[in-house]
Order: structure tokens, then sequence, then C-alpha cells
């Protein structure tokens, strides 16, 4: 369009109608452009842009009095030219976020190319000719496919690397071999750090482990109904969760520790009495505790300040080191493992009162065959051994029949008594029946075990004296019998040993122990007197 002194359009072409309207809706930078024309009698260019999206290019020329305006639509070569420009942009910002490293090494894997010249924060122009492992593996621990070795193309997902400031990290290779003919002569590539999303990758797999675990237990809270079997639960999943070889759940006791659940396949035993004092010192609720040779992870739980047990985890931790992600698991979890360790004492004292042998205070039948059924089933997985003692009182009719009934059952209590004082809190004491007595002590040689029984026998003469019954007969007869790791599984199968060693203290004249031979076939062989 051509417009005159007066601001009048007079003259335009036929396709001109988006520029007359704006000259006549005094657009801006068109207005601008005449008048920087006409004050300065040269050539302006400037840019228009419509109210719909439409882009022009303005060209204003003086010509005497009038200026002639041109305008052309770059609405499409605009738009062709900016998708240009930000796909070459996403394009470099999406390469320098794909590669921190470019490389080429020769034969003996030696860089001979480094781009660029800083890469995992280091500088790596001082590293050509050096040996590639010795930047990605300074620990000297490269992996037995090593990336810069390969003779086909190959890509290597989140490789553990140990940089020459010790750093560690994850890294992910792509590789291409290099050949002179049939001859290799190196590796070009490149490579990415991946730390942070493995860590992340780690971390999310870490938090869906501890919501199921923690879910898990909470279950276990609601449905478990014996100590044994919420506690045997709860470190069979730590067992799968942390790839450990065995998880001991350990319940403390005014009277000591108690091993309620041991799980895995691994026979070692460790010392949890001095895992407990150790943890005491160190005043850490998780540490890692040496234990002979194997290093474990041990977990101190608490109520109301106070230790109410611990979980302890064996596995090789030389070559399968304990992370830092299994720790925080740990923590994470640990309100949840106690509660399971308050509610299973709680179990454990409600299952001890319906058990109890009114006159005695010590565990009924029913109660002690249970209880010795369990640590069968515990030796069983741990390799531990305990020996099981039936016990008869000598005479005792003779005490009903002269002293009467009250002296009977003040003998029987003191004997339930003296018994209770031979043992720890991982053992367990009984009543048969009248005046049958049996013990389960734990983790003990057959020859301690007589010791224990000969002390009973010991402290019988005392018992006649505070029943006012000194010048009679009464005693005690005991029949020993070991267990058999992996064999014995039933209460039944024990019994029937430790009854016939019994047998034959009582042929032999009586007060006296016999240890239950090993059997040999499918009878109990005779026992032996100790």
């Amino acid at each position: 369009m051509t417009i005159g002194e007066n601001d009048q359009i007079i003259d335009r072409s036929g396709s001109a109608d988006p520029l007359v309207n704006a000259w006549l809706d005094k657009q801006p930078d068109i207005q601008a452009a005449v008048k920087a024309a006409r004050a300065g009698g040269a050539v302006v260019e400037t840019r228009w842009v419509r109210a719909g999206g439409a882009r022009y290019s303005v060209t204003v020329v003086v010509r005497d009095k009038d200026v002639l305006v041109v305008a052309r639509d770059t609405t499409v070569a605009d738009k062709m030219t900016q998708a240009l420009l930000d796909s070459r942009s996403l394009f470099k910002g999406l390469l320098d976020r794909a590669v921190d490293l470019s490389f080429e090494v020769d034969a003996d894997r030696n860089f001979v190319f480094l781009s660029p010249a800083e890469a995992f924060g280091q500088t790596v122009e001082g590293w050509l000719g050096r040996n590639s492992d010795s930047f990605f593996w300074s620990n000297g621990r490269a992996p037995a496919r090593n990336p810069f070795s390969v003779r086909t193309e190959s890509t290597f997902e989140d490789v553990a690397v140990t940089l020459p400031d010790g750093s560690t990290g994850w890294v992910s290779f792509s590789m291409e071999p290099r050949f002179d003919g049939d001859k290799f002569i190196g590796v070009r590539g490149v490579c990415r750090d991946v730390s942070d999303q493995v860590e992340d990758g780690r971390q999310t797999r870490m938090d869906n482990l501890r919501l199921a675990l923690q879910q898990r237990i909470v279950g276990l809270l609601n449905t478990a109904h014996t100590a044994e079997e919420l506690l045997g639960s709860a470190s069979n999943e730590l067992l799968e969760v942390l790839r450990a070889e065995q998880v001991w759940a350990i319940v403390k006791y005014p009277e000591g520790l108690v091993p309620a659940a041991v799980c895995g396949d691994s026979t070692f035993l460790p010392n949890i009495d001095q895992i407990w004092r150790d943890l005491e010192e160190l005043g850490e609720p998780i540490a890692e505790i040496k234990d002979a040779e194997m290093t474990h992870l041990a977990v101190r739980l608490e109520e109301n300040e106070k230790g109410i047990g611990m979980l302890v985890m064996c596995r090789d931790a030389e070559n399968f080191p304990w992370s830092n992600q299994e720790r925080a698991l740990l923590t994470d979890v640990m309100t949840s493992l106690a509660a399971a360790f308050g509610k299973a004492q709680l179990i454990d004292r409600l299952e001890r009162l319906s058990s109890i042998d009114e006159l005695t205070g010590i565990m009924n039948r029913r109660a002690f065959v249970d209880a010795v059924e369990r640590r069968l089933r515990h030796q069983c997985r741990s390799g531990q051994s305990g020996c099981l003692l039936f016990v008869d009182l000598d005479h005792f009719k003779e005490v009903n029949d002269t002293l009467g009934h009250k002296a009977g059952d003040q003998a029987i209590k003191l004997v339930a008594d003296t018994m209770q004082t031979l043992v720890r809190a991982c053992d367990v004491v009984g009543r048969y029946g009248g005046d049958e007595f049996v013990l389960w002590i734990e983790d003990i040689a057959p020859a301690d075990a007589a010791l224990k029984a000969r002390a009973l026998i010991d402290a019988m003469p005392g018992i006649r004296e505070k029943i006012g019954a000194g010048d009679l007969r009464l005693s005690a007869s005991v029949g020993v019998c070991p267990s058999l790791p992996g064999i014995d599984l039933s209460f039944i199968e024990m019994s029937e040993r430790a009854d016939a060693a019994l047998y034959e203290v009582k042929k032999a004249g009586r007060s006296n122990v016999a240890l239950a031979a090993t059997p040999t076939s499918d009878k109990v062989s005779a026992g032996s007197t100790v």
C-alpha cells in the first residue's frame, strides 16, 4: 500500500487487506516504522504479528512525499525456523544429558581419545595413554566381562565403578569394537553416569519392600495365635527381604535371653549373650557385630526404653556387605517389629498362665509337651540339641501314708522349686503327673545334664528335712535323653528313651541318674547309669 502526506492510503494491492486494516487500526509497529522512514529517509524493516497469530515481515520505503509499505506473510517460514531451532536445541540438550564421556581405547584398553575434557568430576585429558580400567575401576575390581574388551557391539547397563578419587557409582556403556581387517585394534564408545537413577530405583524398591514388610508384620499382629508363629513368621519375612542365611528372634526375659524363633538353612550358632552386651555398650539400635567368623546385623528392640528382645541376621558380610538401604529398612520397621515382640511376650505370658500346674507353679503336662516339640522343630533348623530329663520321686507314697497329703503336697512344691533353681530362662520345667517331673534343658551336653540331675538328687535329703520326714526314704530317680538334631521331631520319640533310662535306674536301686543310649534301630538301647 502507498501512504500519502496526510497518512491517507492512496494506493493498495488486491491482497493488502490485512495491512490496510492494520494501518487504519493504527497498529503501533507499522506506525512507528512509517514515522522512522519519513524521519530518516532510509528503508525501515519491522515485524508484525496479527491477533490471530499470523506473522509478517514489513518493509517501509520513502518515495518523494509518499511512503510505500510492503508486507510479506512469514508465518509458515517462521514456524519452520523456530521448530528447527527448537529441535536442534532439544537434540543438543538430549545429547548433552545422554552422554558424559566419549572415548576410544586401543587393543590394550588404553585411552587414545577422550571428550569432553571433564567428566564424572574428573579432568580426563591427562588420561590419554592410560589404561581405562584404572579410571573406572581404580580399586582393581574390573568386571569379568570388561566393556572395553568387547568384540561385538554391546551395551552394558548399570555397571558399578570406582573412580580415581575413590567415589563410587554406576555407569552405562555403549561400545563398538574396531577392527583392521580381522585384527582387533580397540573399542570406541560412550558412557553416562546413571548413579542417581540406580540409587532412585534402589530407594523405590526399598520403599516398596518397607511398606510390604510393614503390612505383613501388621497382618501377623492381627492373625498370629502363638508367640512362636508371630516371631517365626516375622523372622521369615526378614530372611527373604534381607537375603540372610539365618535370622534369630531373641526375647529378653528377666531371667535371660531366650531364642524364640530361628529361620534359615545355616547351622551357625551366634553368641546371643555377647551380641546383646555389644549392642548395649554401643548404645545403637542397629549395629554390625563380629561373632567368630561371621558379621551379623543385630537389632535391639525396646518398649518404654527397656530392651525386650533383638533380631540377629546372619550372612557372609565379607562377600555380601550389609548396605545402608538394608539398615534404613530395618530402622523404618523397628516400631512394627517391637510391636510384634511385645505381643509375642503378651501371648507367651497368657500361655504360661493357662499352662501352669496349680500346685507347683510350673508347666503342666500338656504345656510342657507343646514347648518341647517346638524346641525340637527349632533344633532341626538351628543344629542345637538339648536333653530331656524324666524325674520320678522314689517312695513318695511313704510321705502321704506317714505324714498325710499336706506334707506330700509340700514335698512336690519343694522339688519343683529346686528344679527351677537348676535351670535357665531358656529351659523348661514341668510336672508330668503325680510325683513325676520333666525337664528340657536347651543346648547342653548329656554329661552336664546328668550333673543337673545329680544336683536334684543331692537336694532330696534337705527336702525330707523341711517336711519333717528325715527318716523316710524319699529320693529321686532321673532318666536323661539327649536329643538328636534332625531325628527327634516329637516328644514321644524322646520320652520313650528317657523313660527307658529311668526304668534302668529304678531296676538298679533308685536315687541315681541314667543316660539313654543313642538308638541304633527302632528300639531304644539300654541306658547307662551315671
